[in-house]
């Protein structure tokens, strides 16, 4: 059913249809200590229960609830663990973050880690993610130089350039110039048209980046060439792959949804197959990381995060 007549008029079960949401199952979290309600983080359960309302057809809307209990698990554990008023979402996430990544050798079961699973579940990432991640560098660098103008700027390319200084640098020498090349922007009607004027060339570059972006978040370490120039991208430490992953993916993905940056990616005019998947991906990285968050702030035991394993096999 067209967008046009669900507008016109609405039919949710015709909506669904049009989404074509492929059904899955998946483990759900919950804490042997867990013995009533009252035992469960208050926030937690109401925006949880919200989560899991939308699935399984809208696993991206059911991602937006999620995160007010990712908000709340590390707003909480700052609030537990320090004295010290900090408040903003970057320096709280960040908090967390850190601590994550002092924890990844813990044993979740005798043969597998906390950083044993997120490598797992960052084996499966979908390309169309990767892609994300590399229309938001391009296109935000493309507006700085040729526009000028921050309220087009995507807030998640300053957060990827502050906390990244030397892999951003290194893509703009190997990719940004080029890409630049290609585009003529201009802002019309409160937007912003790249203008590009070599389609093939623009989606050769997004693929390449989108690759080398791959190859450095599954191995921490990849190299790009340029002009008989090589550069290379380093995560150097658990705590910079660990922020990698909570930033330019699951952090950036929010605050595009949020603030109506992107469009909702289940009803864009190129939604294909692939769409469904990687928001289904986002979901499950987003729970994953959920579970671990409360871990670290003892609201559930180690052996608790052990269904996130059989969760992978729903990726």
């Amino acid at each position: 059913m067209k967008k046009y007549e669900l507008m016109k008029s609405y039919d949710k079960s015709k909506h669904i249809e049009s989404i074509k949401v492929k059904n899955f199952k998946f483990e759900y979290l919950f804490s042997k200590n867990w013995k009533k309600e009252e035992d469960i983080p208050y926030v937690l359960r109401t925006h949880l229960l919200d989560s899991y309302y939308c699935l399984p057809e809208r696993p991206d809307m059911a991602f937006t609830f999620l995160w007010k209990c990712i908000n709340n698990a590390y707003s909480t554990y700052q609030r537990r663990s320090s004295k010290v008023v900090q408040i903003g979402d970057s320096v709280l996430l960040q908090n967390m973050s850190d601590t994550i990544a002092s924890r990844v050798s813990d044993k979740i079961i005798t043969t597998k880690t906390v950083g044993m699973l997120i490598e797992k579940y960052i084996d499966k990432i979908p390309n169309k993610i990767l892609r994300f991640i590399s229309n938001y560098i391009l296109k935000s660098y493309v507006i700085k130089q040729k526009i000028t103008d921050e309220r087009y700027v995507y807030s998640s390319y300053n957060t990827f350039k502050s906390k990244f200084p030397n892999i951003h640098d290194s893509i703009i020498s190997a990719y940004g110039q080029e890409y630049l090349g290609i585009c003529n922007p201009i802002i019309s009607n409160g937007e912003v048209d790249l203008r590009i004027n070599d389609k093939d060339k623009s989606l050769k570059i997004i693929h390449s980046l989108s690759e080398k972006l791959k190859e450095l978040i599954k191995t921490r370490q990849t190299f790009l060439s340029h002009n008989n120039q090589t550069y290379t991208l380093k995560l150097n430490s658990e705590e910079e792959y660990i922020q990698f992953i909570l930033f330019n993916i699951l952090y950036a993905i929010r605050n595009n949804t949020v603030h109506g940056k992107i469009a909702s990616r289940l009803n864009s005019d190129y939604v294909n197959p692939n769409s469904f998947q990687s928001s289904k991906y986002i979901y499950l990285l987003g729970y994953m990381f959920l579970s671990l968050m409360l871990y670290i702030s003892d609201d559930i035991k180690l052996d608790d995060l052990e269904f996130n394993f059989k969760n992978i096999k729903c990726l």
